[in-house]
């Protein structure tokens, strides 16, 4: 298995509210499920109430899931993220959501951390080595 850098897991059910008119997790679900888990990683390595007072923050600019198999209403997942590239300001988070050890979809994100003053670029606070590579 590739090395996963601050990786963090989430036990997931699919609920009645998650489904769509064909029965299965309508695909902004996804979504709204790697926020929770972007949130589960930030609290578990940093500090996020200490980024905001020093005015700095993680602003996500693009998303890609790849829909592999459909989940259906109360699926057991197993939802992973962990941060696969840090440089500078620039980070990259890889998850995949996986039923009965099969991967169903998987997802890459991009974004940069922010100074909340400016709006410009600004590296990633030291809780996150600089020391991941690709």
């Amino acid at each position: 298995m590739e090395e996963r850098q601050f990786m963090v897991t989430r036990k997931i059910r699919v609920m009645t509210y998650e489904i769509d008119f064909a029965g299965i997790v309508s695909n902004q679900v996804y979504f709204r499920w790697l926020e929770d888990m972007r949130m589960d990683l930030l609290t578990r390595y940093m500090d996020l109430r200490e980024m905001i007072k020093d005015g700095r923050l993680p602003v996500l600019a693009h998303s890609e899931i790849d829909y592999r198999r459909p989940l259906k209403l109360l699926d057991d997942v197993e939802g992973r993220i962990w941060v696969e590239e840090l440089v500078g300001p620039k980070w990259a988070l890889a998850s995949e959501f996986v039923r009965d050890g099969e991967v169903v979809a998987r997802a890459r994100q991009w974004g940069v951390f922010i100074d909340t003053g400016t709006f410009r670029p600004i590296d990633a606070p030291e809780a996150f080595p600089q020391v991941l590579k690709r």
